[in-house]
């Protein structure tokens, strides 16, 4: 009983020392609030400026000549202290270092004037020679295409030349006869006839300047199946002229020379290879 009646006397004091403090702490926020509504707040002073206007000392009937020096003074300093922004002029003369550097200057500045229009030309120069190039190189490629487009079109045309020679050769017997094969040739008959002709009419106009000359004259003469000269080419010279003309004229005077007979009735071309012989010493000549 003697401990409940203790544990109860401390919980009341207990209780009474809570609600003092609470009471306590109240009191003292409430003093706090009073004293900052209450504080006097510190105004800024005011001070009168008082400026007391003296008048002058000198004589009234100085004021106009003492405000026109008051001015002009005025305007002096203003002159005095305030800063020009006006360009000084040159002066009119100058010395000779002067003109001579200005010379200079001058001098300096035409030179680069003159690198900076060469430096222009150099370019545009280069400019026309690229293009000149240029140009060269497109021509050439050009006539290189034309060249190769006519190269092939002759190429085209001898093939197709050679083409239609070999179709003509087929469908022509062509035979070349020479001294020695017309003896054992089926045409020997005929080209003993040609020789006869051609000696005979060669003997009768042989020509006045040629009975002091002597050579050998050998020629192709080509016959058709008609006996008609298709072409006379001379294979070796004598090394005269009058000499080589006689022989063919004698080939031409004797001309025709006749149909080709049955034994060469496959041969549509003749080509008789001939040696020409003059003799000065009978002035005559004969064919071998």
């Amino acid at each position: 009983m003697a401990r409940a009646q203790i544990g109860e006397d401390y919980s009341s004091l207990k209780d009474k020392f809570f609600l003092l403090c609470i009471v306590i702490a109240v009191l003292l926020h409430a003093g706090l609030l009073l004293f900052q509504f209450t504080m006097p707040q510190q105004q800024g002073s005011v001070q009168d400026i008082a400026v007391t206007i003296r008048p002058s000392e000198k004589s009234v009937e100085h004021a106009d000549f003492l405000a026109q020096a008051d001015q002009q003074g005025s305007g002096q300093y203003k002159d005095k202290h305030k800063t020009s922004t006006e360009i000084a002029p040159a002066p009119e003369t100058q010395t000779a270092g002067e003109q001579a550097q200005l010379h200079e200057l001058e001098m300096i500045q035409q030179q680069r004037q003159l690198h900076f229009e060469e430096k222009v030309l150099m370019t545009v120069l280069s400019w026309q020679k690229q293009s000149e190039e240029q140009e060269r190189k497109k021509a050439k490629e050009q006539f290189e295409s034309q060249y190769q487009a006519k190269a092939a079109m002759i190429a085209s045309l001898e093939a197709q030349y050679l083409r239609r020679q070999q179709d003509y050769s087929r469908q022509q017997s062509i035979k070349t006869v020479d001294g020695i094969q017309a003896k054992r040739d089926a045409s020997a008959a005929y080209l003993e006839k040609f020789r006869e002709k051609v000696e005979l009419y060669g003997n009768r106009y042989y020509p006045e300047q040629a009975k002091q000359l002597a050579g050998e004259v050998q020629l192709m003469v080509i016959l058709n199946a008609e006996g008609g000269i298709r072409a006379i080419r001379l294979l070796e010279s004598s090394g005269h002229t009058i000499l080589d003309e006689a022989a063919k004229n004698s080939v031409r005077r004797g001309a025709p020379f006749g149909r080709f007979d049955k034994n060469m009735q496959n041969i549509s071309e003749l080509r008789i290879v001939r040696t020409w012989r003059f003799d000065p010493a009978q002035a005559e000549f004969e064919v071998k």
